[in-house]
């Protein structure tokens, strides 16, 4: 993280006493602080914002510390070998469910789940939704191969919407969703960007089936 924080420039701009920011400020607890608030500010609606006090690669900089610790904490990183993604198998499992149950009854349903950044995280992963599942083990090519801001932004939410095929009534299809934008996933399909449910069913039940039961 050290390597970061360099908030020798902002404490310049920002303070004309050294000798006070020597005894008196932590520039690196400063800097990250107002990155935070800079950040936050973007959720109301303000016509001031403390991004202008930032050069654009400090704003890189402190965000990769941020991007690092999501890839980590809750994404696919090698490092982690899975285990983060796996957390998300409960909840694959009741989608499977709740689909199936959907679509049994034949009725027009709507199934709602609420979750944070660190609940959608893994389970975007976990269901190989596109660029949320990418594997990188250099940390200074995580921003590369995988984005938080893209996964899991404000309001984040994943989506999958059935229809039932004119005229194949059996044959229910299905288009994936991430933030209110269509999104590939690993599974052969004749009608892009839908799906055939059997096919994305069997695809996502092999790999909750993979995946140990959590304790």
């Amino acid at each position: 993280e050290k390597s970061h924080v360099r908030p020798e420039r902002l404490m310049n701009s920002l303070f004309s006493d050294k000798e006070f920011v020597h005894k008196r400020v932590n520039p690196e607890e400063l800097m990250r602080g107002f990155y935070a608030i800079a950040s936050d500010m973007q959720d109301v609606e303000q016509e001031v914002s403390f991004y202008d006090i930032f050069e654009k690669q400090e704003l890189f900089d402190i965000w990769q510390i941020h991007n690092y610790k999501n890839y980590v904490c809750d994404g696919p990183s090698p490092m982690t070998n899975g285990l983060m993604v796996a957390n998300a198998k409960p909840t694959l499992e009741n989608i499977i469910a709740a689909a199936d149950e959907a679509i049994a009854s034949g009725r027009n349903s709507a199934t709602f789940r609420f979750a944070h950044d660190g609940n959608i995280i893994p389970l975007a992963g976990l269901m190989k939704l596109e660029n949320c599942y990418n594997e990188e083990a250099d940390p200074d090519k995580f921003y590369q191969a995988w984005c938080n801001y893209k996964v899991a932004p404000m309001a984040g939410n994943i989506q999958l919407v059935f229809f039932r095929k004119k005229g194949s009534p059996e044959d229910v299809i299905v288009k994936l969703l991430l933030h209110e934008h269509e999104v590939s996933i690993p599974v052969k399909t004749d009608m892009a960007p839908f799906y055939h449910w059997q096919d994305v069913r069997a695809f996502y039940k092999g790999i909750v089936d993979s995946l140990p039961d959590r304790p």
